[in-house]
């Protein structure tokens, strides 16, 4: 990749059009480090506050992260390029570089994303395992976010399956975060799967990337399962940004029981719960094999009050 490409990657105010704008009008990392205020106004065609632009930072961090790659053998994907995925490529905030360690080629397959809360029960742990474990053993690519409790579980049946999966991470992925989960890390890579994000490699781990972060599991995958997640937990905003993507959205029917046991916390009180979603239309799946029937069907198929499937013409 150009190593203008990763500069532009690494200008956090810039909209993945303008980036494609300036990549458009200058064709060399010198040139972009020189560029005055108003000459990046000018190709953006928009104001740029003083403050944000700082062509020499700029180009100091790209040189940091380019020695990163080399060492950590980190590679990245372009926006446009044919190797970029293509149902990220189809949301209008994709990532303009998509930097990889592993197998990108298994997000050609499709995708699921599997989600939930980090303080799942006992039932949400084997939940999250057996639906990831026979999705991957059946050929789909198991996608989440590497963190405590449901993402784990999820990478890790796909892992036991000898299945494919992707963890998406909040920060440049030379690091990973949580520590503790390295070695699962490494065993998703072991395994042919990938690791993935769209920070610049060095970039620290924030608060607020977790959330940028989730608007990437949803968008690599045809459909998103949650697992358990209580009111205002932040897997829901996955599930906000499949909808938003138009991606097909999925609760498994431990995240009922799990919803009533949670206290709300004072924070949550307006936020959305998993049954908004449920009175709204998303579906609720048992195992993998209902999320077959429900994708498969044409019609659409619910549950009646036993929670026998239905079919719905």
């Amino acid at each position: 990749m150009n190593i203008l490409d990763i500069a532009l990657s690494s200008i956090p105010f810039l909209s993945l059009r303008e980036k494609i704008l300036l990549r458009k009008n200058i064709d060399s990392l010198d040139k972009l480090s020189i560029l005055s205020k108003v000459e990046l106004s000018s190709i953006i065609q928009r104001d740029v506050r003083k403050a944000f632009w700082d062509g020499n930072h700029f180009r100091a961090l790209t040189e940091k992260a380019s020695l990163i790659m080399g060492a950590k053998g980190i590679k990245s994907v372009v926006f446009g390029s044919a190797e970029y995925p293509y149902l990220l490529s189809q949301i209008p905030d994709a990532p303009y570089v998509l930097y990889y360690r592993g197998n990108l080629e298994v997000l050609e397959r499709q995708c699921i994303s599997v989600v939930g809360t980090r303080n799942l029960d006992e039932e949400g742990a084997e939940s999250a395992l057996e639906f990831s474990r026979n999705a991957a053993s059946f050929g789909n690519t198991i996608v989440s976010g590497l963190a405590f409790g449901t993402d784990s579980f999820a990478h890790r049946g796909a892992v036991e399956a000898k299945g494919a999966t992707c963890a998406v991470l909040p920060c440049g992925i030379d690091t990973v975060v949580p520590l503790s989960n390295r070695g699962l890390a490494q065993r998703i890579l072991s395994n042919n799967g990938v690791v993935c994000g769209e920070y610049l490699p060095g970039t620290p781990c924030e608060g607020w990337r977790f959330v940028q972060r989730n608007r990437i599991i949803a968008a690599l995958s045809c459909a998103t399962v949650v697992i358990q997640a209580g009111k205002g937990s932040g897997s829901l905003l996955t599930a906000d940004f499949a909808l938003d993507y138009d991606r097909d959205l999925f609760f498994h029917r431990s995240c009922l029981e799990y919803e009533k046991k949670c206290r709300v916390q004072p924070k949550n009180i307006n936020k959305r719960s998993p049954s908004s979603y449920i009175e709204e239309g998303a579906q609720i799946i048992d195992s993998y094999a209902d999320f077959v029937d429900l994708e498969n069907n044409p019609y659409g198929l619910s549950r009646n009050s036993s929670g026998q499937l239905n079919l719905s013409f």
